[in-house]
């Protein structure tokens, strides 16, 4: 949910990191030996590695990297270069003993700010699903629903070779995506019939009120476009906006062809729920003008490679049962 920096993300790429550190202690090696020795200042350059082994795999890797710096700079150091002048016993001792020290140290205080980080990603994972728990609240016919959308929609990423960050941010916009139902009448949500037109307007209020009630969150702004533009159309005949085509961003067009999937494979008040295979083809009917023929297709593949997931909170109906299949939720 919150998204980790790039540098704690190293800590996700072991021989990324392993060579970055390698790097660094080479690097420092060098420019001692170069400077002259131990004699000069440049023995204090071994810190970086020291802190980056400890940062990426605290005290156990701060530890260690601080005792191979302790060596590349104790015996394998002369104190002078250039009067090739050895290191005393002493010296490198207490240099072995001040690297290995900071990195036990500063690995210790690391592993308590990735604690900390990973507490505030579960607080904000959590808080999103109370905010979606409050949705499913208000209509139990939808309970559910956002969650099942999130994992459609990030199915379809996946199948369209998204880059992970961005499977991710269409995570969870989908989780957020239903948000704005909250302001909109329990009566008007539970209604077993049609709609008015009255409340048909009130209904399609949700996506803006979606969008409003998390672009005041930091965190949570890169979501508003795919919140916003969920019941955009590729024709233009959506709303809030009317936009089409690559004027929706992609995060919208994915959710609204995860979200369409799941109410059709659900039951709801005015219908019960079509089959898998009845639904994927109802959305395909509507590629080019209701959805985009990419996104539709990049549904068919992830319910062939994992129909598991796929299930939706009934199966039973037909589309000769019901040819008037309704699309969206």
């Amino acid at each position: 949910m919150m998204r980790l920096p790039r540098y704690l993300r190293l800590r996700e790429s072991p021989y990324l990191a392993g060579a970055l550190i390698a790097l660094t202690l080479l690097a420092a090696y060098g420019i001692t030996y170069r400077a002259g020795g131990t004699s000069t200042a440049a023995p204090h350059l071994f810190y970086v590695p020291i802190i980056v082994a400890a940062f990426l795999h605290h005290h156990r890797g701060g530890l260690a990297v601080g005792f191979i710096a302790g060596i590349l700079c104790g015996p394998l150091m002369p104190s002078h270069v250039g009067d090739a002048v050895p290191q005393t016993v002493e010296n490198w001792l207490i240099r072995l003993g001040f690297f290995g020290g900071i990195g036990a140290l500063t690995g210790a205080l690391t592993r308590g700010l990735a604690s900390q980080v990973e507490l505030l990603r579960k607080v904000n994972t959590e808080t999103v699903l109370a905010f979606v728990r409050a949705v499913d609240a208000k209509d139990p016919y939808t309970a559910g629903h956002s969650l099942r959308v999130s994992e459609y929609a990030t199915a379809i990423a996946e199948q369209m070779g998204l880059s992970a960050a961005d499977v991710d941010r269409i995570r969870w916009a989908a989780l957020l995506h239903d948000l704005g139902k909250l302001a909109v009448p329990e009566d008007v949500l539970r209604k077993p019939g049609e709609l008015t037109d009255a409340e048909w307007a009130l209904m399609r209020t949700h996506p803006v009120k979606s969008a409003q009630i998390i672009e005041g969150i930091a965190t949570y702004r890169d979501y508003v476009p795919g919140v916003r533009q969920h019941h955009e159309r590729y024709d233009g005949k959506g709303y809030p906006e009317g936009l089409s085509r690559d004027e929706v961003c992609l995060d919208a067009r994915i959710i609204a062809v995860a979200d369409t999937y799941e109410a059709m494979t659900s039951d709801r008040p005015y219908r019960p729920a079509l089959s898998p295979a009845d639904a994927l083809e109802a959305i395909r009917r509507e590629a080019g003008s209701q959805f985009d023929p990419a996104v539709v297709a990049a549904l068919a593949r992830a319910l062939d490679a994992a129909p598991h997931k796929f299930h939706g909170k009934s199966s039973r109906l037909t589309p000769q049962q019901d040819p008037g299949v309704f699309l969206g939720n």
